[in-house]
């Protein structure tokens, strides 16, 4: 072997050597902090894993790094293992105090009106109205964060008008989706489309650019109807509001029905029409 071969044997040795111990000081200085970086210490120790494998193999410096690295790797399991559960029974505890509870299993968990589907990869859950009808919001694997999370998209579902208000809006909206004549059955995601733009606030109509625009989501329209329902007022104009259970048919896509909250535990019904029909005298 050449002088410069020996020489270019020594520098990569010598590289991939500084490689191992930079990844070293990394998983060192992470691990101070491992549950709050186990995702990011074991992406560490499998790059890690890598560079050792280009070390010399006789040496003693490469078996002993390759018993580490084993063991951390089930050092890291187990420290997963006790995040996942540190985070369920830290939730559950924080919803008592609200007066929730939780129920469901990993990745789904259930609190209410709200499905909690976890993410422990990403350190992240997402936030469903219902079983998973609508998504609502994203917030750090954190039982604090998901509580205010939960307590802000509450404060925000559905419209700002009053039960009264609302069913004269949905009347209005029933009667422009010109599906056939009037008081015949319509659509409920039609219907849906129509009160979006009645809910609108007074700016809109005078001035409707995108900024002046409230959205209304299925979700919203959805919570209404809960409210609607809650108040027990279902007539309007003679007239008696009608949710239409969904047939099989009508559940294959979205466009055509649409999930409504029954109770604050979170049942619902799933309805594909509205109507409004004449109370007889």
């Amino acid at each position: 072997m050449e002088l410069a071969d020996v020489l270019q044997n020594i520098f990569l040795f010598n590289k991939n050597l500084q490689v191992v111990l930079k990844l070293i000081r990394e998983i060192s200085r992470l691990d101070q902090n491992r549950m709050e970086n186990v995702q990011r210490l074991r992406s560490k120790l499998s790059t890690l894993n890598e560079a050792i494998k280009f070390l010399d193999r006789d040496i003693i410096q490469k078996d002993s790094l390759i018993k580490w690295a084993n063991q951390y790797s089930k050092d890291l399991e187990s420290s997963e293992s006790e995040l996942i559960e540190r985070f369920g029974l830290d939730l559950e505890q924080e919803l008592k105090k609200i007066g929730m509870t939780l129920s469901g299993h990993y990745p789904e968990l259930k609190a209410g009106f709200f499905t909690i589907e976890t993410n422990f990869t990403k350190k992240q859950v997402t936030l469903w109205y219902g079983p998973k009808q609508d998504a609502l919001t994203k917030c750090k694997l954190v039982p604090h964060d998901v509580i205010k999370c939960m307590e802000k998209c509450r404060h925000q579902l559905g419209s700002s008008v009053s039960e009264n208000d609302f069913l004269e809006k949905l009347y209005k909206a029933y009667s422009r989706t010109g599906e056939g004549k009037i008081f015949e059955k319509s659509p409920i995601i039609k219907v849906l489309a129509e009160i979006a733009f009645l809910i609108q606030k007074p700016i809109f109509y005078s001035e409707p650019k995108r900024e002046n625009y409230t959205s209304y989501s299925r979700a919203d329209f959805s919570f209404d109807l809960f409210r609607l329902h809650q108040s027990k007022q279902f007539v309007y104009d003679n007239r008696r509001l009608h949710l239409v259970v969904a047939t099989r048919a009508y559940t294959k896509k979205r466009k055509d029905f649409l999930w409504v909250l029954d109770d604050i535990t979170g049942k619902g019904t799933t309805y594909s029409h509205i109507l409004f029909q004449e109370i007889s005298a």
